[in-house]
C-alpha cells in the first residue's frame, strides 16, 4: 500500500515537472502572447474616456420639533380631507427618491442649457431642434441581428422628454444614505464633471424646492380649515386652542418660506477628484499580464496535445 502511494506522488513529480518543462519550452509564445496583450490594453488606456469621480454631500436640515398640539382636531381635519403639516424624518427619503423621479426631470427640461449639454448628439444647432442621431457602422450591422434575436423592432426615435431625462438622472449618478451619519451621498463617475454638477445642483434644488410647495401648500389649507373651525365656535376656549394653532401654522409657514434649504442642504460644495479615477491604468496592465499569461500558456498545451494526437 505503501509503495503503490509512493509511485503515485512519484508519478504526480513527473507530471508537474513535465508541465513545467512543457510551459518552459513555449515560452517564446507566452511572451509573444503577453506582449500583444499588453499592447491592446496600452491601445485601450490611449484611446479610453478619462472619468472622474464627484461627490455631493447633503445633510437633514433640522426639523422644528414644536409640533403644534392639535387637541384631537386631527381627527377633523382627516374628515375634512386636509393633512395637516407637520416635520416627517421620511421627508429626506422622499428627497432622495425625487432627485431621479419625472417629477424633477419635468422642472429641469425647462433648462435648455443643461438639457442640450445632456443630449447634446442629438441637437441640431442648425435648425434648433432636436432630431435623430445617424446611426454608427456597428448600429447598422448589429440592429438586424437584434431584432432577429429578440423580436423586437427598432423603436421610433423619441426627442428628449421628462421620461428619457429621469432615464439619463438614474444612470448619470448613485445617491446612497448614510446610516450612522445620517448623510445622503450623490457620487458619479463621468467625463463630463462639470455637467454633472450643475446638474446635482439643479435636481437637489428643485427636489427640495418640490417639498416645501407641498408643505406650504398643506400648512395654508390647515390655517383655512382652522378659520372655518374658529368661525363656526361657540367656546372661546376652542377659539383660543383655535387661535393658537393657527399662530404656529403661520410661523411655520413664515419660516418655511424664508428658508434657503427646507429638506435637506449641502454638507459641502461638491467636489471633483483632482486626477482621473477611470479606467486604473495599473489595474488595466496587470490584468493584461496575467491574462496574456494564461492565453500563452493554454496555447503551449494545446499544441503539445496536437502533436501527441
Amino acid at each position: 500500500m505503501n509503495q503503490d502511494g509512493s509511485k503515485l506522488i512519484a508519478d504526480d513529480e513527473i507530471d508537474l515537472k513535465e508541465l513545467f518543462k512543457t510551459i518552459w519550452s513555449g515560452r517564446i509564445l507566452i511572451l509573444f502572447c503577453i506582449s500583444i496583450s499588453i499592447c491592446l490594453a496600452s491601445f485601450y488606456l490611449h484611446n479610453a474616456e478619462r472619468q472622474h469621480s464627484v461627490s455631493y454631500f447633503f445633510q437633514p436640515v433640522a426639523a422644528d420639533d414644536g409640533a403644534p398640539n392639535l387637541n384631537g382636531l386631527s381627527g377633523l381635519a382627516s374628515l375634512a380631507g386636509v393633512s395637516l403639516p407637520t416635520a416627517k424624518s421620511s421627508d429626506f427619503k422622499t428627497f432622495q427618491i425625487l432627485l431621479q423621479a419625472e417629477e424633477v426631470a419635468a422642472k429641469l427640461m425647462q433648462d435648455q442649457k443643461i438639457i442640450k449639454q445632456i443630449f447634446e448628439n442629438e441637437w441640431d444647432d442648425l435648425n434648433q431642434q432636436f432630431k435623430e442621431p445617424s446611426l454608427s457602422a456597428t448600429s447598422k450591422i448589429l440592429g438586424p441581428i437584434k431584432s432577429l434575436l429578440t423580436g423586437e423592432d427598432r423603436r421610433d426615435y423619441m426627442a428628449p422628454n421628462a421620461a428619457r431625462l429621469s432615464v439619463w438622472l438614474s444612470e448619470a449618478f448613485s445617491s446612497s444614505e448614510d446610516r450612522d451619519t445620517g448623510l445622503l451621498k450623490l457620487t458619479s463617475q463621468t467625463s463630463q464633471p462639470d455637467l454633472i454638477l450643475n446638474t446635482m445642483t439643479r435636481v437637489t434644488t428643485i427636489a427640495d424646492q418640490i417639498i416645501k410647495d407641498r408643505f406650504l401648500k398643506s400648512g395654508r389649507q390647515s390655517v383655512e380649515f382652522y378659520q372655518a373651525k374658529i368661525a363656526a365656535s361657540r367656546s372661546s376656549e376652542s377659539r383660543e386652542a383655535l387661535a393658537q394653532l393657527i399662530a404656529k401654522e403661520e410661523q411655520k409657514l413664515m419660516l418655511a418660506s424664508n428658508g434657503s434649504f427646507f429638506v435637506a442642504k449641502p454638507l459641502t460644495t461638491p467636489t471633483v477628484s483632482l486626477y482621473p479615477t477611470s479606467p486604473k491604468a495599473s489595474l488595466v496592465l496587470a490584468l493584461s499580464l496575467v491574462l496574456g499569461g494564461f492565453l500563452g500558456a493554454a496555447l503551449v498545451l494545446i499544441r503539445k496535445v496536437v502533436k501527441n494526437v
